[in-house]
């Protein structure tokens, strides 16, 4: 049985419509699902993380959906093993907003402890030398070679005796069509699904992970929770939690938009407000028949 994975990508900001795209492309290319989603992992987390329904869980084969309970520690690390696990040879479309999953999908995960030591040096030029002590030709592998942060990544795989990855001669090593759509209606979307989650039973859902005490650690910082917590003990009205909450996601979707900008290779499916899913889904379908599927080793991982 083949160990490789053939992944369509999709991505795009919170609120984008990229879910509605992403199901009506699995059913014209007979395609299962994987969710690239950092929130949706966590079990019972359901409407605040605009999980899919369990109906749509079952019908489009979802990996990467309700994979620990909300109380656990969890790392990319573990996502990526975990999918490699549940994902098989049928082809796959992974959609999602976190970028450090589709980062580790496609450029592999660094080695274990391997993050630049508390005296590693932080000026460019610094970095820049001490991989050179390692591997004179490692500089040319990297896409952008004056941005510290990959020069930090890069010294990471370095100090532990790892080669780097061909693929960081590109800015991702695989293209990946992202949803864009005008800050204006983005944010009138982000507005109005705020308002959905509340009248879908946010405050209880939140309510019941409360008094199960697994809203802990990284899953209590989920967008929505911190909000319907402060609802639910009286600091705040309705009112100003879906305020806050808008504004808080307005600044997720646009840091999710810079980090596909800067640190992937994006191509960029505009979307306008009288655009259905069907037009989006056409432009996508367009992306994908020029780069074909990204070819995921699970082997690595499993």
């Amino acid at each position: 049985m083949s160990a490789t994975t053939p992944l369509y990508l999709l991505s795009g900001p919170t609120a984008s419509g990229k879910t509605s795209v992403a199901h009506l492309l699995a059913e014209r290319m007979n395609l299962r699902l994987l969710s690239v989603d950092s929130m949706m992992v966590y079990q019972g987390m359901d409407i605040g993380t605009a999980k899919p329904t369990p109906e749509e869980i079952r019908k489009y084969h979802y990996a990467g959906v309700n994979l620990v309970s909300p109380g656990e520690r969890f790392s990319t690390g573990k996502w990526i093993r975990q999918i490699s696990e549940q994902l098989d040879e049928r082809p796959t479309l992974a959609v999602g907003g976190t970028g450090l999953y589709y980062r580790a999908m496609i450029d592999g995960l660094p080695p274990e402890n391997s993050s630049p030591s508390p005296e590693a040096p932080q000026s460019v030029e610094s970095l820049q030398a001490r991989i050179r002590e390692l591997d004179p030709t490692a500089l040319a592998t990297l896409a952008d070679p004056q941005n510290p942060r990959r020069l930090e990544r890069a010294l990471a795989w370095l100090e532990n005796g790892q080669a780097l990855p061909q693929s960081w001669k590109e800015r991702s090593g695989f293209p990946i069509a992202v949803l864009r759509r005008p800050t204006e209606e983005l944010n009138r979307r982000i507005h109005l699904r705020i308002q959905e989650m509340f009248a879908q039973g946010l405050l209880e859902e939140t309510r019941n992970l409360l008094a199960s005490g697994k809203l802990e650690g990284t899953a209590s910082q989920a967008i929505g929770y911190q909000e319907a917590q402060a609802v639910l003990e009286k600091e705040w009205g309705l009112e100003k939690a879906i305020e806050q909450l808008s504004t808080r996601t307005r600044r997720y979707a646009k840091r999710q938009r810079t980090w596909f900008r800067n640190q992937m290779d994006a191509r960029w499916v505009d979307v306008e407000k009288s655009q259905n899913a069907e037009l989006i889904a056409d432009k996508v379908a367009t992306i994908w028949q020029e780069t074909g599927p990204f070819l995921f080793d699970r082997s690595v991982y499993v």
